[in-house]
């Protein structure tokens, strides 16, 4: 039977296409020297590519780290103040103490300790007008009979949600899908948003987004180990980059840092690289890619996505987020300024809409202060750096604290960073479609955007749910 002629026009488009994809990589334009053979290529070398890299190796497998940054470490930033040699952690804070935890420092012999409790006073201030916000929050009783409603309601879903969606069914609970502003509602929880603020302020419109992305923030497992002594843990040298420099030194032929994907060849069957280096281009040839850069399109661009990546990965919306030291802030020290509004109305609730700088907090070295800074996506320094001077001088300004022109000492993009969707897509059964995508095209993913945006808990996702599935195919 003859092939009427637009459907044969459709084939050879199709065959034309699966025959560019793969052939646009000419293996022989790479020496052996250029060519690196793996089980599996990881993207990214931040606690989740670390941590999978390191435990890949422990199961015999063969392993390549690609890092854009000149270290591992993702949102680990570390400051080491040159006057005393103190070091300030001002991205990832601390650990959760979860299994395998405390074990991955102690193999790269990082002591650990409790995450201690240092007596700071809270401020809570319009940073618009510098003035502090009377009568907030809500009284100390008030505040943990809201603190307790929130995690007994919030229990109720740790199995769909711990360590990741796995057991999320397609129609999500409606209490995860409505907006949380509905959620803090129907709950009676306006006391506890101060609590939570520190935890969920990354989130952005707070009140806008669907619960799920705020309470995952601070969930059942989280809010359980705030309150067991040593739940919390930090490393004994008060800082997080040690973990990772020993890490680094670990997989150190394993690593190719300052490098990015140029071109990408994914089939059913293996992954193909052209990988961009400090010393030229490499060709590296896996059985299975493993992602744990943000799924955005913009940062997976170069990875040959189809349509169907393309669709789920397309829906996401996320924040940009500044992180900082400052010195030279005239503030006394001892002091965590917290970023509220006069709007008490439902929509607000006193919470600042993006963008805003979420705090300015005591960093525990004299003379040195910590800052974030939320908002959408498109956020540059430059106007980051803006907003925490027009903050402190309003509050300056205000006669509320004494203030001066300020110094960044360091400053850091966490950009994009709380990957969400709206309700409408969790309602269409979003993590299913995203999670779907797992071992597709030979390719695996983990990360924040997989599960909760906590080191330790992507460790056990990673662990639990993505290095089976890997070692299975291997």
């Amino acid at each position: 039977m003859a092939v009427p002629w637009i459907s044969a026009l459709k084939l050879a488009a199709v065959f034309l296409a699966a025959s560019t994809a793969a052939t646009r990589i000419d293996e022989t334009q790479f020496s052996p020297a250029d060519t690196i053979v793996r089980d599996v290529v990881v993207l990214g070398g931040g606690a989740s590519g670390s941590y999978a890299a390191v435990r890949l190796k422990d199961f015999g497998k063969t392993v390549v780290v690609v890092e854009k940054n000149d270290h591992l470490g993702g949102h680990v930033d570390t400051y080491t103040d040159p006057g005393t040699g103190i070091p300030i952690d001002f991205g990832v804070i601390t650990y959760v103490d979860l299994p395998g935890a405390k074990d991955f420092f102690a193999r790269f012999d990082v002591p650990i300790e409790p995450l201690p409790l240092v007596p700071l006073q809270n401020k809570y201030i319009d940073f618009s007008t510098g003035l502090p916000l009377p009568n907030y929050p809500a009284d100390e009783a008030t505040m943990m009979a809201a603190l307790g409603r929130y995690g007994q309601v919030i229990a109720g879903f740790v199995n769909e949600t711990f360590p990741g969606y796995f057991n999320l069914p397609e129609q999500v609970p409606e209490d995860l899908a409505m907006p949380f502003g509905q959620f803090v509602a129907k709950y009676d929880l306006q006391a506890v948003l101060p609590f939570l603020w520190p935890f969920v302020s990354a989130v952005g419109d707070v009140l806008a987004v669907p619960t799920l992305f705020v309470i995952q923030n601070l969930n059942a497992v989280i809010l359980n180990a705030l309150q067991q002594p040593g739940g919390l843990f930090v490393p004994r040298s008060h800082n997080n980059s040690q973990l990772y420099a020993a890490v680094q030194q670990y997989l150190s032929t394993d690593l190719l840092l300052s490098s990015t994907v140029g071109v990408a060849d994914r089939t059913d069957s293996s992954v193909r690289l052209v990988v961009n280096t400090p010393s030229g281009k490499k060709l590296i040839k896996a059985k299975k890619l493993l992602v744990t850069a943000a799924p955005t399109v913009d940062n997976l661009k170069k990875l040959d996505l189809d349509t169907t990546e393309t669709e789920v990965f397309g829906k996401f919306e996320w924040s940009s987020d500044w992180v900082g030291v400052i010195s030279h802030t005239g503030l006394p020290d001892g002091l965590d300024l917290f970023n509220v509004v006069p709007d008490s109305s439902p929509s607000s609730l006193n919470l600042p809409k993006p963008p805003f700088v979420s705090d300015i907090k005591f960093s525990g070295v004299p003379g040195l202060y910590t800052t974030t800074v939320v908002g959408a996506p498109g956020l540059n320094e430059h106007r980051a750096k803006i907003m925490v001077r027009d903050a402190l001088d309003a509050v300056g300004d205000a006669g509320t604290l004494p203030t001066k022109h300020i110094d960044f000492e360091a400053f850091s993009d966490h950009s994009p960073l709380q990957l969400r969707v709206s309700s409408e897509e969790l309602r269409a059964g979003f993590f299913k479609k995203l999670y779907a995508l797992q071992g597709r095209r030979s390719t695996f993913y983990t990360g924040a955007a997989w599960t909760t945006d906590f080191t330790s808990v992507v460790w056990v996702f990673t662990e639990a749910g993505i290095l089976p599935q890997i070692l299975a195919t291997l």
